[in-house]
């Protein structure tokens, strides 16, 4: 008698008959498919950000929540940086990836090419928006014994800003536009990265008074910061905050809550750039609208899942921070709650 074998994944399967044996092969084929089959993978930042953790939290609500999609996320290259996100959206654009995350100021960008993205020879004009996430605040951290409460006590201080092309560079270029501040106002401005926690141990050992971070919180950093030096969060508010927040649409005002550091009992206002959820609009609709419910419907799980979606509202994610025309899946839900048109 003829005896095949297929080489399972308990071992060393044995057939008698070579029909038997077809049917075994065929049998274990659909099971992987089965097994390995995604219907949505959502695009995100590398894995040490915390864009890749909100990605995760996503995808599981999605698989807990539905038996017709199942959800996988696809991190960014090791090595990309900050190309990461323009990397996931490219990806949507050309439908190599369903879903992404990305924050406000690169989509406010890719959709009026602009920056970056000026002469960007990628058509992105079939991005749609879904809903914005959660917020990564500006946070400026002091030492303790310098007592800084608020963004103008940090004028005429040792301030690190951030290496050139970093995002809290950026912003905080942006904040000292609008304030009319320069170098000049400042007793010393450092420009050195958070690799390494190069500015971390130029705050603690005083090279510099106070320093510019942007991170979800809570934050390792910051807690060694707070425990190990002393250092306190600093308001970040005002006239230029104002301006920011009012002409600028990628950027929202939010705050830090209560009781995340041991020195701040209370919340702490600043501003920042909000993640955003996008697709492209060869995105089936029913799947769109099937994604927009599921998170809508299931604030409360994500509230609790993380600090950083604490504060998520209805009313802010349908609308803030997205440039993008939305998707029509995404429409018609809202559509159906009575926010849009």
């Amino acid at each position: 008698m003829q005896c095949l074998s297929i080489i399972g994944l308990t071992g060393i399967v044995r057939f008698t008959t070579p029909a038997v044996f077809a049917l075994a092969v065929v049998s274990l084929a659909l099971a992987s498919i089965q097994a390995h089959a995604v219907d949505m993978l959502i695009g995100s930042s590398q894995r040490n950000v915390f864009n890749y953790n909100a990605s995760r939290i996503l995808c599981r609500l999605v698989n807990d929540q539905t038996d017709d999609l199942i959800c996988q996320v696809l991190p960014a290259a090791e090595g990309l940086h900050s190309s990461d996100q323009i990397h996931t959206l490219t990806n949507v654009q050309n439908g190599a990836l369903d879903l992404g995350v990305i924050d406000s100021a690169v989509q406010y960008d890719a959709v009026n090419r602009r920056g970056r993205f000026e002469f960007f020879d990628i058509d992105l004009g079939n991005i749609r928006s879904l809903f914005s996430l959660y917020g990564v605040p500006l946070t400026v951290i002091a030492r303790g014994d310098e007592q800084l409460h608020s963004i103008a006590d940090v004028r005429g201080k040792k301030l690190n800003i951030g290496n050139p092309g970093s995002t809290q560079r950026a912003i905080m270029d942006d904040l000292m536009r609008v304030n009319g501040w320069s170098r000049k106002d400042f007793k010393l401005l450092e420009e050195l990265p958070a690799t390494q926690s190069q500015d971390m141990l130029a705050l603690c050992f005083g090279t510099v008074d106070a320093l510019v971070r942007f991170n979800v919180h809570p934050n390792a950093d910051t807690k060694h910061m707070v425990n190990l030096c002393g250092a306190s969060l600093v308001e970040i508010a005002g006239h230029g905050v104002d301006k920011l927040t009012r002409d600028s649409p990628f950027f929202s005002a939010m705050s830090i809550p209560a009781g995340l550091y041991s020195s701040n009992d209370m919340a702490v206002s600043t501003f920042g750039l909000l993640e955003t959820v996008i697709a492209s609009e060869d995105l089936d609709e029913n799947t769109a609208y099937t994604i927009v419910k599921l998170v809508f419907e299931n604030l409360d799980r994500l509230r609790k899942s993380h600090p950083a979606f604490s504060a998520l509202t209805p009313e802010h994610m349908h609308s803030t921070g997205l440039t993008a025309p939305l998707h029509p899946g995404a429409r018609k839900y809202y559509r159906e709650r009575g926010w849009s048109q």
